[in-house]
Formats: structure tokens, C-alpha cells, sequence
């Protein structure tokens, strides 16, 4: 039972200290838009509203194209 507490709070300590991913410089999201995976340095990107947004790959770039405005600013807004 002992241990079954320590695992338990080390559990609760990782998490409650772990952030999210945070953003490659300059770009407004950690993760691509459609598919939620991580955006790095030298990925697809996209500017809008002046902002740099991140893409995994440049098939998801193709997609923010056809996008709406009002998509990509509610994308852009909630970051």
C-alpha cells in the first residue's frame, strides 16, 4: 500500500508540473492545426494577421489555404 502512495503522488507531481508544448519561435501553435502533431523549427508555416502559423507537413498548409477567414481566426485567436 506503501508504494502504491508513492507512485501515486510522484504521478500527481509530474503532472500537475508539466506544461504544454510550447511554440517554435515565432509561431503561434505548438501543434498543426489538423492534426495536432508537433511543429518545430524549419516546418511549413502560413502568415496570417501577421502571425507565423505551424503546419507537420506541407499537405496541412495546402489545407489551411482553403480554409475560411473566420477558421483560421478562431485557429489563431484560441492559441
Amino acid at each position: 500500500m506503501k508504494m502504491f502512495a508513492v507512485l501515486a503522488v510522484t504521478a500527481l507531481v509530474g503532472v500537475g508540473c508539466q506544461s504544454g508544448p510550447k511554440p517554435a519561435p515565432g509561431m503561434v501553435n505548438a501543434g498543426c492545426p489538423f492534426t495536432g502533431s508537433p511543429v518545430g523549427e524549419g516546418a511549413a508555416t502560413a502568415e496570417f494577421e501577421g502571425k507565423t502559423v505551424g503546419f507537420c507537413c506541407p499537405g496541412c498548409k495546402v489545407r489551411w489555404d482553403g480554409w475560411s477567414e473566420e477558421q483560421k481566426t478562431q485557429f489563431v485567436n484560441a492559441q
